[in-house]
């Protein structure tokens, strides 16, 4: 086991990953590997093929999966974070990978995205690295802090995050609703307004003071949402288009509401030394989300994802923190 000592840390300062003050050894040692599993996974993209065809899918997986099997076995006290099963954690690189554009797929086949810089609060955000370029990593995305006289994107533009507010992205919709009664045919849930939120994100009872709130029927993967108030005892919605709502992004309109009414739960973080802890008390929507889990480590690699609890190299955790206030998020330090 000895000669295995200095390989977790020489790891750790090739890619400038930070321990925790107060961190337990294991916790960054299981960082580590799953920082390097991310970046091993990213260099198998240049693997010639023997169909010189870019690399597939799989190939991608089986990289990582045959990596992170070798690392439990060298190091079995980082066992308790991890699963024996891997094709959930691969499956979530793969999927934060793609949802952010730092790869692209035609069908089987993977690739690296073309070279790309954003930069808010001194970090550079980039992706298409170079396998040869030494570089920064928090979670398994790429970061700098002199790109030189290279251009740089704005990081909402990058990561397609919404360019307005919370609050001009609700009120525009509430200027814009056309109003009809809703046909209730099948299951119909409302969005809850008030805190706790841990009991879930949908009631079954409607607000009846009037106000305007979120809606939605039909079933699970199947849902038509609505904007929608009860006027005169009838029940009033004005559809929202799918591409606004599919997937996880009605956030966008949720968090909306909630930050209009100023009952959004702030972000909780905790600053141990050079990283921090954070816990997402009310989820971000999926290019929010996504961003956030490129540049974070998950606080366990079992059972992914892990959406809620994470932790960020400090000066990405602030430059993100400053990119997702602009937009309307607050953040509470304890």
């Amino acid at each position: 086991m000895k000669k295995y000592c200095g390989l977790i840390g020489t790891i750790a300062d090739e890619f400038h990953i930070s321990k925790g003050a107060a961190e337990r050894e294991e916790s960054w040692k299981a960082r580590v590997v799953y920082s390097l599993l991310g970046k091993m996974g990213y260099a198998s993209l240049w693997d010639i093929q023997e169909d010189l065809q870019p690399a597939s899918i799989i190939h991608f997986k089986k990289r990582i999966a045959k990596l992170a099997k070798s690392y439990l076995e060298m190091y079995p006290e980082i066992h308790q974070f991890y699963s024996d099963d891997t094709e959930e954690l691969c499956n979530e690189i793969y999927h934060i990978f793609l949802s952010t554009g730092s790869v692209y797929h035609s069908p089987d086949r993977i690739v690296p995205a073309a070279e790309c810089i954003s930069e808010a609060g001194g970090v550079y955000f980039m992706r298409g690295v170079p396998l040869d370029r030494e570089q920064y990593l928090s979670g398994i995305g790429s970061y700098f802090f002199d790109v030189g006289d290279t251009s740089s994107l704005q990081v909402k533009e990058m990561y397609q995050l919404q360019e307005s507010t919370l609050t001009e992205q609700w009120e525009y919709l509430i200027s814009h609703a056309k109003w009809r009664p809703i046909v209730v045919e099948t299951k119909v849930e409302y969005h809850r307004t008030k805190p706790p939120f841990n009991y879930g994100y949908w009631v079954d009872i409607p607000d009846k003071t009037g106000e305007i709130s979120l809606a939605r029927t039909g079933s699970f993967g199947n849902w038509t949402y609505y904007l929608y108030k009860i006027e005169n005892e009838r029940l009033m919605g004005s559809q929202l288009p799918e591409w606004m709502v599919t997937e996880g992004n009605y956030r966008t309109v949720s968090n909306g509401y909630l930050s209009v009414k100023n009952v959004l739960p702030a972000t909780i973080y905790h600053i141990d030394g050079k990283i921090a802890q954070v816990h997402i008390n009310y989820l971000f929507p999926p290019a929010e989300l996504n961003l956030v889990k490129l540049y974070s480590w998950p606080k366990s690699y079992a059972g992914l994802p892990h959406d809620f609890n994470r932790i960020f190299e400090l000066p990405v955790f602030y430059a993100i923190k400053n990119v997702l206030e602009s937009i309307g998020y607050q953040f509470k330090e304890e």
